[in-house]
């Protein structure tokens, strides 16, 4: 399996030329974070995805992380249909919890403390959807009669649905339900960890991972020839992005420096099993293009080139 390398505008607002340089490069995908309230702006994930769908023919399309217990389920199955529909089964979904920023969960009516709950139910319910058929669910939190959808997604049985999270919860949900686990602000070596624990997680409860299950991983980087420019410009993006200090922090999450030294700063998450990466590049607004290409040129044909560590 070679490795999948995507890249996520993070919900700014990029140019419809900057979306098309993703798929011009020869990048795999494309990806939006999502948040409905925030510190920040931020664009809502579906439009921006549709956005982006209607600019490509290729590549793939996916929210890195969609916040599912913020939508009731039967809505959002709708939406994601649809957008399989029109990006003709181009649709990666990879879905979360959040809790970060309880001012979100409160304007959205959602109780936090039923987040987990509530992913676990609506990814089944989804799944009932796409699949066509009329069906009642009766769940702790969603309850629903003779229920169907069409038109079905492209894809079989929907799009891919990958977890997203960094604690065992998450890693139990993508185990049982996922196909994929799609950790962030992880090491290299929480990644290895991670994956064998979501394998044996999924033995446990009687599951064989597909052959093609995603172990994947969100990862920024900072690409620029002098270390200690790199190293500022990664602190400050991703002291802006969360909202808070990342002096302390950027060196175990921010690959950043020339192209070398970020290529072997990722080499070490393929060699502990990633096979999807979706990096998140710092680069100034009116600059994504030329950033774009040197990476493409530079780091991206090392990372396509390799072979993804065995999971075990």
């Amino acid at each position: 399996m070679s490795v999948g390398v995507g890249i996520t505008c993070g919900g700014d607002h990029w140019t419809a030329n900057q979306i098309r340089a993703v798929e011009e490069l020869g990048y795999d995908s494309f990806w939006t974070g999502e948040h409905i309230i925030y510190h920040r702006p931020i664009l809502e994930a579906i439009t921006t995805l549709t956005y982006a769908a209607a600019l490509t023919s290729r590549i793939s399309i996916g929210p890195a992380t969609l916040l599912l217990p913020l939508r009731h389920p039967t809505m959002v199955a709708k939406q994601l249909s649809s957008l399989d529909v029109l990006s003709n089964g181009r649709l990666i979904l990879t879905v979360g919890v959040g809790g970060d920023y309880p001012r979100e969960f409160a304007a959205c009516h959602v109780p936090l403390n039923e987040r987990g709950r509530r992913a676990t139910e609506a990814i089944e319910i989804m799944r009932k959807y796409w699949s066509g058929e009329r069906f009642d669910y009766a769940g702790k939190i969603f309850q629903l009669e003779d229920v169907d959808m069409l038109p079905k997604p492209v894809q079989p049985g929907g799009p891919p649905i990958w977890v997203s999270g960094r604690q065992d919860a998450p890693m139990r949900r993508a185990a049982i339900l996922g196909d994929g686990w799609h950790p962030y602000m992880y090491t290299a070596k929480r990644c290895r960890e991670s994956f064998s624990k979501v394998k044996a997680m999924a033995q446990e409860a009687g599951r064989t991972l597909p052959e093609n299950y995603a172990f994947a991983c969100f990862i920024y980087l900072s690409l620029y020839d002098d270390v200690a420019e790199a190293r500022r410009r990664g602190v400050a993006e991703l002291k802006y992005r969360y909202n808070q200090e990342f002096d302390h922090l950027v060196d175990k999450y921010c690959a950043y420096g020339p192209p070398q030294r970020v290529a072997e700063y990722l080499t070490q998450y393929i060699e502990a099993g990633v096979n999807y990466m979706i990096l998140a590049p710092i680069m100034p607004p009116d600059d994504r293009e030329a950033h774009l290409e040197r990476l493409a040129t530079h780091v991206l044909p090392l990372l396509k080139s390799m072979e993804p560590g065995r999971v075990i």
